[in-house]
């Protein structure tokens, strides 16, 4: 297979264009080294000091990665393809290639780790549109030319841009860490229109000093307040739950309504919240769901449900901290938001099963979606009930709110704050690995749902008119070989090749009409609802019935 991929690389690929290219960007002196001083001058240019002591930093990170590739090439020494495969490659202009030494070169490929390590360090720490794609780009194509010129099997050059991408990501995490110390500029800060540096989310989170709070005790203005949270399974929950909120809001100044959804539970949780909900009166309101509809639909149900101006939800595991509810709203009204997210900076969860993949998760949407937050699947948010009333949640949506209501409001409406997160003492966490597939598939539709929702045909059209020219030039270039110079294409792989683009660019463009049509068909239909509320819970309340109020 390895052999099998180079040989087609080697000799299906082979053009003159591309034995030039390839042959450029594989010379460090002619290529690597003229790249960087390029890099050093801008990044000079840009941030002055503080763009050369980066530019250091990205330095000692590269040559740290060549010097870790080397050690493992002496681990894993084996024979060049040009040493072994010599009369099988070609060498440039078509002519059989030659052996190139008896000096052992195995894995991984040099060239691909100290690209890649670049390429990750300046797309992690710098936001240059042009150099992170252009470095990206230059990384893929220094690692075809060592298999192209036969210096390296694709299985070293594959191994050598993953340990390049994990070197490059080492050095941000170190650079990070001890950004003081080197002199360089904050991550994360807002800094000055010449900073060099990511203004929008830090490589460190846990070192970002929490935003200052508003003060609570600042006069609010005069707001109701509900507060939804659903519930699966939660029996030995419900009775701290309940009291936990009735103490954290015990002096709240404004009326407020609690919205309990039991999610369809089987371990008889619709029975104790109706007996507690008993206990404190009319205010809280129980929702009980046909059956589990997941945590989505439950806070959907919720939400509907919900009559006041501001809506706060959180979990019913007792790990979100209800005395941080006020807090919150304060935040929200003060400072007139659309949406406050909590952000548990020192989590109590499974380090391996839900903090490191909650922040890859957090760090994945925030880049895809535009909509950066340390913490997007923290359920203590607080909203502004005009604006997630137009948001309709389904599947699993809940943990990508914050990016469905930046189509709804500016994202400067959007902020997040720092609360407290406790340990779970009762049941058993419903999440695990098994989410991060559901989370990565949700990611794809919300990506697609909030840039070409209104415009699908420019989504699926921008793919079939690239694959289109690509495959009119590749058919073009053969029509005039054909043409001119006699060259039999029937049986080159080039013309499949440019065939299949052709034929996905049709594919592509008609499914672009298609869906155009389709948008317009569910901007008319009606929105349905993701859940099915039991006919046996009382029916609507009384619009001003119902509410705790500071005086009972």
């Amino acid at each position: 297979m390895d052999e099998g991929l180079l040989l087609w690389i080697n000799q299906g690929w082979s053009h003159p264009l591309l034995d030039g290219l390839f042959w450029w960007v594989s010379q460090r002196p002619w290529f690597a080294f003229p790249l960087a001083a390029i890099l050093l001058y801008d990044s000079v240019r840009r941030g002055g000091w503080a763009g050369g002591r980066w530019f250091l930093v990205l330095a000692v990170t590269v040559g740290a990665g060549d010097l870790f590739g080397n050690l493992l090439k002496d681990l894993f020494a084996e024979p060049r393809p040009c040493q072994t495969l010599f009369e099988q490659l070609r060498g440039f202009g078509g002519a059989l290639a030659q052996p190139c030494g008896t000096e052992p070169n195995g894995m991984p490929s040099n060239h691909a780790v100290n690209f890649f390590a670049a390429a990750t360090f300046v797309a992690l720490t710098t936001s240059w549109r042009r150099w992170r794609v252009g470095l990206v780009v230059a990384a893929v194509l220094v690692g075809l030319s060592r298999i192209y010129l036969g210096k390296h099997y694709p299985s070293q050059v594959a191994v050598g841009a993953m340990v390049g991408a994990a070197v490059g990501w080492l050095g941000v995490w170190l650079a990070s860490r001890y950004r003081a110390m080197l002199g360089l500029p904050d991550f994360a800060g807002k800094l000055s229109p010449n900073s060099i540096f990511i203004t929008h989310m830090s490589m460190n989170p846990d070192s970002i000093p929490a935003a200052p709070a508003p003060a609570v005790a600042n006069p609010l203005p005069p707001h109701r307040l509900s507060l939804v949270a659903p519930l699966y399974n939660e029996r030995d929950n419900v009775a701290p739950l309940l009291a936990g909120i009735h103490e954290a809001l015990a002096t709240y100044p404004h009326p407020w309504e609690l919205i309990v959804v039991d999610d369809g539970s089987s371990d008889g949780t619709a029975e104790r919240l109706t007996a507690e909900a008993g206990r404190y009166g009319p205010h809280v309101r129980v929702l009980t769901l046909q059956r589990n509809f997941g945590q989505t639909a439950a806070m959907q149900a919720g939400i509907d449900a919900a009559r006041g101006e501001v809506i706060a939800t959180l979990d019913g595991d007792l790990q979100n901290d209800p005395a941080d509810i006020p807090r919150l709203v304060g935040r929200l009204l003060n400072e007139d938001l659309d949406l406050v997210v909590g952000w548990r900076q020192n989590r109590r969860d499974n380090v391996w099963l839900r903090t490191i993949p909650s922040r890859i998760a957090n760090r994945l949407i925030g880049n895809i979606t535009g909509v950066r937050l340390h913490d997007y699947g923290c359920s203590l948010k607080v909203y502004r009930a005009a604006v997630i009333k137009e948001v309709r949640l389904y599947g699993e949506m809940h943990r990508f709110i914050p990016a469905w209501m930046s189509a709804r409001t500016a994202p400067s409406r959007i902020r997040e704050e720092v609360v407290n997160h406790r340990a779970r003492l009762h049941g058993e966490s419903k999440y695990g690995l098994s989410r991060t597939f559901r989370v990565v598939v949700d990611l794809l539709s919300v990506y697609f749902f909030l840039r070409f929702l209104t415009r699908p045909g420019h989504f699926f059209g921008r793919i079939g008119l690239v694959s289109g020219g690509l495959g009119f030039l590749i058919l073009a270039h053969l029509f005039v070989q054909k043409l001119l110079f006699s060259a039999h294409i029937g049986t080159r792989p080039l013309l499949l090749v440019g065939v299949l683009l052709v034929l996905m660019a049709v594919q592509f463009l008609t499914t672009g009409v298609l869906s155009e049509l389709i948008t317009r068909t569910y901007f008319a239909s009606s929105a349905s609802r993701s859940y099915v509320v039991r006919p046996d819970d009382g029916g609507e309340p009384v619009l001003d019935a119902g509410w705790r109020t500071p005086h009972g």
